[in-house]
């Protein structure tokens, strides 16, 4: 998730040239290597001077928010819209990140969804997990700007990327002045600058290494990233990376309502006070199929496939799969009837909606027949697969 520190333009398009980056290879371990040492010294000194830490977690989580719902899910997938104020304090508090602008990030970001796991993805997770981590950007390869020409567009995005690190430093010595204010300066550089840096890059980092390497993989398998709910409340909801893969373009990642994901309550609070608008969500017929499809291929490779359970669980899949797909053709065709609402007379639009939720009726029907002759042959699939 993490783009490199230095900014990439046009003229440094040189391909697949590996080069050692001192800018960032210095800030990354030169920052741990103080927090690691100053941090200890620190500490019991902050125990008795609990403002430090209530700092750190405020900003933590602040400049954390500005990364997920600012430069991940509004930038770098359009999953929802904001209005000018909401972008303007996304883009500063993101700033502070020290991940680059968001510009470069999303550039990166879009760049790893088109070539995951293979050559051309900035964090190739095939390359170890180290790599996926951080030495990507330590070892950055030179990697132009490219497939964000709708945020050029956007005069923020570019007064952003212009003096990204002077507005990041800014924000991130917000800490410090408070410090100054209260007469304990160093405490709050300490643990209220220092310290929150370099835990917002390694848990934005565990995304690219340790979302690709432990968890489930409940929606696909064409790629390593998995669902790890344990990353969820370090990361603001983005522990869920397979379900993202899948589905790239939802403003929720922890789309199941117990699941930890404050981005998306975020952006849902926003779209209710009409500072957000265009929240794009997967239907849920969608991700029912995707779940199924991952059950069935997974049961199959515990069973014989010419057993009849193997067969009698593939044709219940088959049915319930076109159920839902009916389902699912009937939601969309309903939204863009909406759509035409306006223009219609209200007898039309009446008859229109009346037929609709007769299809649906029949339609659920059918998903409930079909979940049961699924269930049936689940049950018994595993019942073989574990005797």
């Amino acid at each position: 998730m993490i783009g490199s520190l230095r900014d990439r333009g046009p003229g440094d398009q040189v391909p697949n040239k590996r080069r050692w980056d001192l800018l960032n290879t210095s800030f990354l371990l030169g920052t741990l290597s103080l927090a690691l040492v100053l941090v200890p010294l620190e500490f019991r000194h902050s125990l008795a001077h609990w403002g430090e830490w209530v700092m750190f977690g405020t900003m933590f989580f602040l400049i954390g928010l500005g990364v997920t719902a600012g430069y991940h899910r509004l930038y770098s997938h359009r999953a929802y819209q904001a209005s000018w104020p909401v972008r303007f304090v996304l883009l500063c508090l993101a700033a502070a990140s020290f991940q680059n602008s968001a510009l470069q990030w999303s550039s990166s970001h879009r760049i790893h969804h088109r070539h995951v796991d293979h050559d051309r993805d900035p964090y190739n997770s095939t390359k170890g997990f180290w790599y996926a981590h951080w030495l990507w950007v330590m070892r950055a390869e030179v990697t132009p700007i490219e497939g964000v020409a709708d945020m050029e567009k956007d005069p923020l995005v570019r007064w952003q990327h212009k003096y990204h690190f002077l507005i990041g430093g800014l924000v991130a010595l917000i800490p410090a002045g408070v410090g100054l204010l209260k007469g304990e300066l160093a405490g709050y550089l300490i643990i209220g600058v220092l310290l929150r840096i370099v835990v917002t890059h390694h848990t934005t980092f565990f995304i690219n290494s340790a979302a690709h390497f432990f968890g489930t993989r409940p929606y696909t398998d064409t790629n390593t990233a998995r669902d790890n709910a344990f990353l969820a409340p370090f990361t603001y909801g983005e522990g869920y990376h397979n379900y993202h893969h899948m589905f790239q373009w939802d403003y929720r990642n922890g789309v199941k309502w117990y699941q930890f994901d404050p981005t998306k309550w975020l952006i849902w609070s926003l779209a209710l006070v009409g500072l957000a608008r265009g929240l794009r969500r997967v239907p849920d017929a969608a991700i029912r199929r995707a779940r199924l499809a991952m059950e069935e291929k997974t049961l199959l490779a515990s069973l014989a496939t010419s057993t009849p359970a193997a067969h009698r669980l593939v044709a219940a899949r088959a049915r319930l799969d076109q159920a839902l797909a009916r389902m699912q053709e009937h939601v969309e065709g309903w939204e863009a009837r909406k759509a035409e609402r306006v223009a219609q007379k209200r007898e039309a639009w009446e008859l229109k909606k009346a037929e609709w939720k007769g299809a649906m009726i029949q339609c659920r029907a059918e998903v409930r027949v079909a979940y049961w002759e699924w269930k049936t042959a689940r049950t018994e699939a595993r019942k073989l697969a574990f005797a």
